[in-house]
């Protein structure tokens, strides 16, 4: 009674409070969650998949309050307050329009009230509807006959006969599933066939062979299922859409994991889709584009059976890519130092220059004349073209003659009577001229 207390509540509040109570939104809902602390659910997945059980637990929670109402319901029907009863039914509909147990005692108390002898009018309406349960399975509608039988039983518990009948009829009702399963499973519609033969296991939920058809159509239409996703991997296959193919075998493989076909397939469209990649990557590498052959290669470890060469790989153009940054800097050191040596050489040239004119002005000679005389070699002019000298012989050495013969050139501006200098640039220009 406490429940029918407050579906009464319920029912008398004004048209605004039942707003109020009505579910929110969606969105409003996630701002309340924020609000409660769960607004740590930010993916839109997630929310979606808290939403869906809190739908289901909602429904839980009514089923469970809806029968207690029907409960509060049929107590007044057995009771004789046939009112009352059609007034909760009434409400039970409004909120279920499919709970069918609602409906039935809906159709009873009707039926029923305003009747000046209840018992009696009960009685003959019991009658009358086993009767037509009756009719139905002579004419062989089990279905309905099963469905009206239910009716009587659910409505008059103590009826024996009527239970028997029940009884009676749930074994044909199973065979009549088990019959049509059969006839579905011979025009190859699977799908009903499965129908029919689970709605034959809830009546008889223990029957071995009921368990044995559910069992053989549940395979050969997982097989069925498992064919056509293998077909569609074949056509994107025999276009050239590899990675289409690649996910349609994985499908196949996922609903019939012993498919031998699909496995053996799936490796062939692996090796494939690997290949590509690994061809790309090298012609990127071989292009220089190391960065883009990585790339390449990673696409490729999804597919591959040998993870260890493709790591092989991107560990070489990594390695590569190291080894031209540090060429490439070093060039660009000594580059550098070759310019500051020569702008150096060039202002000490620049400075004797000066010095000569400076003398030649005071001398009242000319600037030839000055330069004729050996001037000699500064100190720092030598310790300079030392230094030059022995860079060109770690070139030499490394038999880089190019680079040596540049040092020792600027070796020689620098020290003109370096003997070393000269000798050096003398056998390099032997060797680079075919001699020894």
């Amino acid at each position: 009674m406490r429940n029918i207390f407050f579906l009464l509540i319920f029912a008398a509040l004004p048209c605004g409070a039942q707003e109020k109570l009505r579910v929110k939104s969606e969105e409003s809902l996630f701002l309340d969650l924020q609000k409660t602390g769960l607004g740590s659910l930010t993916e839109f997945e997630e929310k979606k998949k808290f939403l869906e059980t809190i739908k289901l637990e909602k429904q839980k929670v009514q089923g469970k309050m809806l029968g207690y109402v029907y409960d509060n319901a049929f107590e007044y029907y057995r009771n004789g307050n046939y009112e009352d009863a059609k007034d909760l039914a009434m409400k039970i509909l409004s909120i279920d329009p499919n709970y069918q147990d609602a409906q039935m005692l809906l159709e009873a108390s009707n039926q029923l009230r305003g009747s000046l002898r209840p018992g009696m009018s009960e009685k003959l309406m019991i009658e009358d509807r086993f009767k037509n349960a009756l009719s139905f399975y002579n004419e062989g509608r089990i279905v309905e006959a099963h469905s009206k039988m239910t009716e009587v039983v659910k409505l008059s518990p103590n009826n024996i006969k009527a239970k028997y009948w029940l009884a009676r009829m749930k074994d044909d009702l199973k065979d009549y599933y088990s019959q049509k399963g059969l006839e579905k499973y011979n025009d190859r519609d699977l799908k009903a066939a499965l129908d029919h033969y689970y709605n034959a296991l809830l009546i008889k939920p223990r029957d071995a062979g009921t368990v044995d058809w559910i069992t053989r159509i549940e395979n050969e239409l997982r097989q069925q299922r498992a064919n056509d996703k293998l077909k569609e991997a074949l056509e994107f296959y025999a276009r050239g859409r590899l990675r289409d193919a690649h996910a349609g075998l994985l499908r196949a493989i996922e609903i019939q994991p012993g498919d031998s076909k699909a496995t053996k397939l799936l490796a062939e469209v692996r090796a494939e889709i690997e290949s590509g990649y690994l061809a790309a990557g090298k012609k990127l590498y071989g292009s220089r584009r190391y960065t883009e052959a990585i790339g390449e290669w990673d696409k490729a470890k999804p597919y591959t059976a040998n993870m260890a060469y493709l790591n092989k790989l991107i560990s070489r153009a990594q390695e590569q890519m190291r080894l031209e940054a540090q060429d490439k800097k070093r060039r660009s050191d000594e580059a550098a130092r070759r310019a500051k040596a020569e702008e150096e050489a060039q202002a000490r040239e620049e400075a004797a220059r000066k010095k000569a004119e400076e003398e030649a002005k005071r001398k009242g000679v000319t600037v030839e004349e000055v330069v004729k005389k050996p001037a000699g070699v500064s100190e720092d002019n030598r310790l300079a073209a030392q230094q030059h000298y022995i860079e060109g012989l770690k070139f030499f050495q490394n038999s880089n003659y190019e680079k040596a013969r540049d040092e020792w050139t600027i070796a020689r501006q620098l020290d003109p009577g370096n003997a070393d200098t000269a000798a050096g640039l003398k056998r390099i220009e032997n060797i680079l001229s075919g001699g020894q």
